[in-house]
């Protein structure tokens, strides 16, 4: 049985020292990757929110430009109508004097 040399156990405990290091980096990494998993999760779970509030949002100013253009159309028909009035009351009575 030989000895070891008066060297050796801080070689060992330099080793088991480099280990923890190792060890303790790989649980920051781990921790790290979590974290930024979690964060990953949370932008996807607004990025879904964001999308669906988009589709809505698009539907509603689809029926809000239907609506905007019936009210439109419906005072356009309203002022043609009114000339069409006022231009009969003023040429009917000028037409029938002539006649």
């Amino acid at each position: 049985m030989s000895q070891s040399p008066p060297g050796q156990p801080s070689k060992t405990k330099a080793i088991l020292e480099e280990v923890d290091k190792v060890k303790n980096v790989m649980h920051d990494n781990i921790g790290l990757m979590l974290n930024n998993n979690e964060k990953a999760q949370n932008l996807q779970d607004k990025t879904a929110s964001m999308n669906n509030n988009a589709r809505l949002f698009k539907k509603q100013t689809g029926t809000i430009r239907r609506q905007m253009w019936c009210r439109n159309m419906k005072l356009q028909i309203i002022i043609i109508l009114v000339v069409i009035l006022v231009l009969a009351v003023i040429l009917i009575p000028i037409i029938l004097k002539f006649v």
